[in-house]
């Protein structure tokens, strides 16, 4: 059979099963890591695949062909211990227009402190609160003259997209081939006491230069573009438009809990932005290698 562009043979379903029974103690997290590197299934920059792999072992689970050990959390589910801190809101309103400040400074979140002060930041500012980020991501911590402002999340891209796929126009195997070439930004908070115009758009356009240099340096490639959603209910998407993102159209109200489906109502805006030429773009995410 055929998941995720790869072909599954009987003795490769034979090896995936003895390597669960040959370790019963891991996680699925860790079986995908043994499992992608026996079968040598890589993406082009020689990382394992293990996130494809992930979805192929509970692809095979519910077809009764392996069984994987029971999972830790739901996929919808994943909240995060927040560490209380020392945190104060400032007296006043920071106030101006972007000009009136120097350029703000995005620090990558490393150790402990920074990240329970960006989860702090983001369950009590932002909406959505702070979930677990699965895969591939990098935190920032924004700060304007030593005060912090606001934060950044980016992580892996969704796996299916309708609008964005049609618009590169790749096919299944080429979008397994270099979907990791495309990163999502999941959470992007300005502090509701920073009243900066234009500070939105120019925190856009700052991370479409900052984050593909971090990304190459942490994960050994480089980005070739980005993808956001915007709460239709909540925002419009005007920070993005000024930050030269492109809008596809919508979403269909629907989410995704493990390998399941499910429809929530909540419509979404959906956004891109190459950082690479349009052409080049299209044509680099529909070769493989």
């Amino acid at each position: 059979m055929i998941i995720r562009g790869r072909e599954f043979t009987a003795s490769d379903i034979a090896l995936i099963n003895k390597t669960i029974s040959d370790n019963p103690t891991s996680s699925r997290r860790k079986l995908s890591l043994l499992v992608s590197e026996k079968l040598n299934w890589r993406q082009a920059n020689g990382n394992l695949k293990d996130r494809a792999c992930r979805d192929v072992l509970l692809r095979l689970s519910n077809k009764n062909l392996i069984k994987l050990p029971k999972g830790k959390y739901e996929l919808n589910k994943q909240s995060i211990s927040i560490t209380s801190i020392n945190f104060i809101q400032p007296l006043s309103d920071l106030v101006g227009t972007v000009s009136d400040f120097e350029p703000p400074l995005f620090k990558v979140v490393q150790n402990a402190s920074e990240r329970q002060l960006w989860n702090y930041i983001v369950e009590n500012y932002h909406y959505k609160g702070c979930k677990i980020t699965v895969g591939r991501h990098l935190k920032y911590l924004i700060y304007i003259a030593n005060q912090l402002i606001g934060c950044f999340a980016f992580a892996d891209s969704v796996l299916k997209l309708t609008a964005r796929d049609q618009w590169i126009g790749w096919t299944q195997a080429e979008r397994e081939a270099n979907l990791h070439l495309i990163i999502n930004n999941v959470r992007f908070l300005i502090l509701p006491w920073v009243k900066v115009k234009n500070l939105a758009s120019k925190l856009l356009s700052l991370s479409a230069r900052i984050v593909p240099s971090d990304w190459l340096y942490y994960y050994n490639f480089r980005p070739l573009m980005l993808e956001t959603f915007v709460e239709t209910r909540r925002f419009t998407g005007a920070s993005y438009k000024a930050a030269n993102w492109i809008y596809l159209g919508q979403t269909k109200g629907k989410g995704r809990s493990g390998m399941n489906y499910y429809y929530h109502g909540i419509i979404k805006d959906i956004y891109i932005y190459p950082l690479i030429n349009r052409s080049s773009l299209r044509r680099t995410l529909r070769m493989i290698p």
